[in-house]
């Protein structure tokens, strides 16, 4: 079984050859993958807009909508529309948008507890007090559109390990497949800390709510396997700057042999998974769906029904797409295991048929981008070992960054 790290020739890209380890090669594979995927828009960073917080504001305080000090509408002296300390447009503490004024305050009332009426003191409302409470802002707190010390935020978000982390800032990767997603990967030992040791910032979410990531980030029963779950993660957080707070979370699913009929909506394993992120639906950013299938249709499927692959996949994705309310997420797909061998190898009548079903998905699915996986280490005739998976995973990120699709710092 062949090894070689070379890109596959559908890509049209320069022959590459990468270490495991060298970030040199890395950045020649970030070259080679640019411009091979031409598949339009990119995600937008989120604006974080203007700062709103802050004392004043359109409410609270003392003071009313026309004036301060003694005097009424139309009486003269100390009063009157235009003359006096008072009047429709006076300074001081009041009015509609200076001082500490809210809209409604001042003493006295439209006729008045005092003097009231045309002269005396009075105001057009009762009480003191503004619009709203609080020291400003259009709403309670310190400032701001919403709850929070201000800003332009959403102000929505989700707590995650007893801390608010803000919509803007919880990127979630959906991955889901066969058994290469679910991961049968356990060697080289000198990857075991970087699948199954925690670290701040990377975080799973399913049943049993957040919890900080390790393999298996989609397992199935008892296996331990290592999928490319953990390796998503840590390839997005090494995109970003080593001060960004950006959580980035998975939402993982995989099944041995299952295939794209067995992913439909409304089956078990369509609604596990999907029901989680829309838990999570309108509190977080979806990053991008991660899939691995393809080798299981034409393997485990009735040949009549092979064909079909790629209306079966555009279905699934458009329903994720619009159970989760994003009909833009991007779709980073597994391209057909290179480095499989026996009857699964590419060349074999498998790999022929489903090589060209996968690669036409583009077609069919919009803002959909292959991962390419020729080169990558396996741990038998068709499944990665912890190496391909991170190499792998390297290139989804990657492939994200080319087409404009991982805005975040």
């Amino acid at each position: 079984m062949s090894n070689s790290r070379s890109w596959h020739p559908f890509v049209e890209a320069p022959s590459v050859k990468t270490t495991r380890r060298s970030m040199a090669g890395r950045a020649v594979l970030c070259l080679a993958i640019g411009g091979l995927f031409g598949v339009g828009c990119g995600l937008k960073p989120v604006d974080n807009g203007e700062d709103q917080s802050g004392a004043g504001g359109q409410s609270f305080g003392s003071g009313g909508q026309v004036a301060v000090g003694s005097g009424g509408q139309t009486s003269t002296g100390t009063g009157g529309a235009p003359s006096g300390s008072g009047g429709a447009v006076a300074p001081g503490t009041g009015g509609q948008s200076s001082g500490t004024g809210g809209q409604g305050s001042s003493t006295g009332g439209r006729t008045g507890t005092q003097t009231g009426g045309s002269n005396g003191s009075g105001g057009q409302g009762t009480g003191s007090g503004g619009q709203t409470s609080g020291t400003g802002g259009q709403t309670s707190g310190t400032g701001g559109q919403a709850s929070g010390t201000g800003g332009a935020s959403s102000g929505t978000g989700v707590t995650i390990n007893g801390k608010f982390v803000p919509k803007e800032k919880a990127v979630v990767f959906i991955h889901f497949g066969h058994s290469n997603m679910r991961g049968q990967a356990t060697k080289p030992t000198s990857l075991m800390s970087y699948f199954y040791t925690t670290q701040d910032g990377l975080w799973s979410y399913n049943a049993k709510g957040f919890s900080l990531a390790k393999e298996p980030t989609a397992p199935e029963g008892t296996m331990n396997f290592a999928g490319p779950g953990m390796a998503i993660l840590h390839s997005a957080k090494s995109a970003v700057a080593s001060t960004s707070d950006v959580q980035f979370i998975s939402i993982g699913y995989g099944r041995g042999s299952v295939t794209t009929v067995d992913y439909q909506k409304g089956t078990t394993n369509y609604n596990t998974f999907v029901n989680w992120a829309k838990q999570l639906k309108g509190n977080v950013t979806f990053g991008g769906i991660v899939v691995m299938l393809g080798l299981t249709d034409g393997e485990h499927l009735p040949a009549a029904q092979v064909p079909d692959f790629p209306t079966r996949m555009a279905q699934i994705i458009s329903d994720i797409r619009t159970d989760i309310g994003d009909m833009t997420i991007p779709v980073l797909f597994c391209d057909y295991e290179a480095g499989a061998t026996g009857t699964l190898a590419p060349t074999g009548a498998i790999g022929t048929q489903m090589t060209p079903l996968i690669r036409g998905l583009a077609k069919s699915v919009s803002k959909l981008a292959i991962v390419p996986t020729d080169g990558l280490e396996m741990q038998d005739d068709h499944h990665f070992d912890m190496q391909g998976q991170k190499d792998w995973a390297a290139r989804v990120i990657m492939v994200m960054q080319t087409n404009g699709w991982f805005p975040w710092k």
